[in-house]
């Protein structure tokens, strides 16, 4: 079977590091990276990837289990439907090695494909608080 992409040299090592980096915990990588780069079309929508950069792991950001292998379409339609992870709409938590805990929250809002809001705090309450007092300033990007 041949790849859908052509593949740059250490490929599975730099892949591998930036799953781990990203939060993705599995047991089984060889596994994981085989069907992935053999992947050539969304496993959610069917639809052919564009390029190889259109390929996404997509993963649960606070158990880090593997999902799906998505097309960037689905994986950004997926954050919006369960609300990135927190319950809590543009509010995601990510790992942060510079809070305490390890991780942080992330208030994303995008317009357009234009982030207009992007910043990180250290927990929830403050996430929500900034992210509220951002959409009671900016009304004209949520009529």
């Amino acid at each position: 079977m041949s790849l859908p992409f052509e593949l740059y040299k250490d490929h599975k090592s730099k892949t591998r590091w930036q799953w781990i980096k990203r939060g993705l915990i599995n047991d089984n990588f060889d596994e994981l990276y085989n069907r992935y780069i053999y992947s050539s079309q969304c496993e959610k929508c069917q639809t052919p990837y564009k390029n190889s950069y259109d390929r996404c792991m997509d993963h649960c950001h606070i158990t880090g289990e593997f999902r799906n292998i998505l097309c960037q379409k689905c994986n950004c339609m997926d954050k919006q439907v369960n609300d990135n992870n927190t319950g809590y709409k543009n509010i995601s938590k990510c790992k942060d090695k510079y809070y305490k805990l390890g991780y942080g929250y992330r208030i994303q809002i995008k317009r357009n494909n234009i982030r207009i809001l992007n910043k990180r705090t250290s927990t929830l309450e403050k996430a929500i608080e900034i992210r509220d007092k951002f959409i009671l300033d900016n009304p004209e990007y949520f009529l």
